[in-house]
């Protein structure tokens, strides 16, 4: 596909670590996905999937992390699959990038199983995402009935014995999340994200080990901003989220 210079940014993550091509106008990266890949516990040497990888912001910010990764992300929109593909020659990292559906018989993950599997989904539903009539923005935010369990069932079928999924979703997806992570993972972490002041968690990441046989943790949860003298809500990031955001660092749970 041939990309016009005014249809999408480059755009600094990490402290300007990574360089990141993505549409003007469709889904664009931001904190959700910078915090979910600091939230993979990967090592170097492990495979790893990344399902509707978009631009590739969570596959390329945890290979800037963790080197020598064999990394693969999957991605339905042709626009975002070709940026992804872009973003990887530009950071020079070398993962594999497919164009398609996961749930496919005849895409390549087939050959594949995978040490760790993660994902960014779509969060909101049909009924009330205001659409704004950009269908590629409306595809990565809206929640298709049924997509977040095939998802999860995927990855369950597809990480080796042990192997671990991990994602982030609005705390109201928590019961469907676990309802199906129950029955084949265990060790299932939640981390809440707060926002200060109103102590809102407006997202959870979700940490689950196929095979596993330990209880489900709800965790103490990480505060996105900072707290004055006065108790008051502040817009400056947490020493915590500044050391992933501009850092690169992990976020350990």
């Amino acid at each position: 596909m041939k990309l016009i210079q005014n249809e999408f940014t480059d755009d600094a993550f990490l402290g300007g670590r990574l360089r990141l091509l993505q549409p003007k106008q469709g889904f664009r990266a931001g904190i959700d996905s910078v915090l979910l890949a600091a939230s993979i516990t990967a090592c170097s040497g492990d495979t790893v999937l990344d399902v509707g990888t978009g631009t590739g912001a969570v596959l390329f910010c945890l290979m800037n992390r963790i080197p020598s990764l064999r990394a693969i992300g999957i991605e339905l929109q042709e626009e975002c699959y070709s940026l992804a593909l872009k973003n990887s020659e530009k950071n020079n990292l070398k993962a594999k990038i497919l164009l398609g559906d996961f749930q496919s018989l005849e895409n390549d993950l087939k050959d594949y199983n995978f040490d760790h599997i993660f994902f960014n989904p779509p969060y909101y539903s049909e009924r009330t995402y205001k659409k704004s009539g950009n269908s590629a923005r409306e595809l990565a935010n809206i929640e298709k009935p049924g997509m977040l369990e095939k998802m999860l069932r995927f990855s369950l079928k597809r990480c080796k014995p042990y192997g671990i999924i991990t994602l982030i979703n609005r705390p109201a997806k928590l019961g469907a999340i676990l309802s199906v992570l129950e029955k084949g993972a265990g060790d299932i972490k939640i981390l809440p994200i707060l926002s200060s002041g109103r102590n809102s968690t407006f997202r959870m990441i979700v940490r689950a080990r196929k095979s596993a046989k330990g209880e489900t943790k709800l965790l103490e949860g990480l505060n996105l901003f900072q707290t004055n003298l006065e108790g008051k809500e502040s817009r400056k990031y947490s020493p915590r989220v500044i050391e992933v955001l501009e850092q690169g660092g992990p976020l350990s749970f």
